[in-house]
């Protein structure tokens, strides 16, 4: 019986933990609005609450022999972007500026 109690409480005490964001110094209102720093992304956010983004058209998916190829970055930050982004309802942005200066340029 003990046993039992103790590998009941180990399987329910796990701790929850948040997805960590790699791009935009880990800000997720900043990444969500504007998707990732690079400016020849392949991709770009619409609307995070609709979960839509625009792919550029001079990249390889919708130009396939003659578009400038997708980066590890393009794929990786459209991955992370669908994981955390869509569906979230974000507020504007009260502060000065766009976000992506406060507290340092990111």
């Amino acid at each position: 019986m003990k046993k039992w109690i103790f590998f009941a409480l180990a399987l329910f005490s796990s701790s929850a933990s948040a997805q960590l964001l790699t791009y935009r110094a880990g800000d997720p209102f900043v990444f969500c609005t504007y998707g990732q720093i690079n400016p020849l992304r392949c991709w770009m956010p619409i609307s995070a609450a609709a979960g839509t983004v625009w792919t550029d058209p001079t990249c390889d998916p919708p130009n396939a022999p003659y578009g400038r190829p997708w980066t590890q970055d393009d794929y990786l930050s459209l991955e992370e972007w669908y994981a955390i982004c869509p569906g979230v309802g974000q507020g504007i942005w009260m502060g000065p500026g766009t976000g992506q200066e406060a507290p340092a340029p990111h």
